[in-house]
């Protein structure tokens, strides 16, 4: 029984029994739906594997088929992953119950402009899902305020030209860790997220 001081799948099933300010993962997925689940890639401290197999537990109990599930590794600007690095993430169970894949910046769609002029260019695999989650760790950023949330997507699963859109403006003085008042970059990947909305997050 999760005590609230553990670390590890059993906090995360205790997160998803009890989310805050959002009805169960369950309750809003939907049969039929295509799902996606925008995780962390390789740079990142997420424990993934640790993260999505209670995920996917969850979608089955609201009746998802994992033939209709996604994993979406949020590269960025990075490199790709390796067969092996994914299974690494993810852990052999996820791996090879669904689909896992990186995002692709060469195959986007535009779904917009934010006010600030960021191309908001979202990887085909997300921007088509009926529905999304964002999963990610939490921790100070160096010119976004703090990771997590909206950032899954921008810079997450988004193209270069976007991303340097977005960034261009983190030598404004409040882009700075642990702010989240007034600062440029996070209000524009805030913004971001309202043309391509996260359903849940797991951070």
């Amino acid at each position: 029984m999760y005590r609230g001081d553990e670390r590890g799948p059993d906090a995360v099933v205790y997160a998803l029994e009890n989310p805050i300010g959002s009805p169960r993962l369950k309750d809003l997925a939907k049969p039929g739906q295509k799902i996606v689940i925008v995780t962390s890639d390789i740079s990142r401290p997420l424990p993934s594997f640790d993260v999505i197999p209670s995920i996917l537990d969850e979608l089955y109990l609201a009746g998802c088929d994992p033939k209709d599930i996604t994993v979406v590794f949020a590269l960025g600007s990075h490199r790709p992953h390796t067969e092996e690095e994914k299974k690494k993430l993810v852990g052999e169970r996820v791996y090879n119950e669904v689909r896992c894949i990186d995002s692709d910046p060469s195959d986007c769609i535009h779904m917009g402009d934010t006010s600030r002029g960021t191309p908001v260019d979202i990887t085909r695999s997300v921007a088509e899902a009926d529905f999304r989650i964002g999963v990610g760790n939490i921790e100070f950023h160096y010119f976004a305020g703090y990771s997590g949330g909206a950032k899954a997507l921008m810079p997450g699963v988004s193209t270069p030209s976007a991303i340097q859109a977005n960034h261009r403006m983190m030598v404004d003085e409040k882009a700075c860790a642990g702010n989240l008042n007034g600062n440029p970059i996070r209000a524009d990947i805030e913004e971001s997220e309202t043309f391509c909305h996260l359903s849940f997050i797991v951070n």
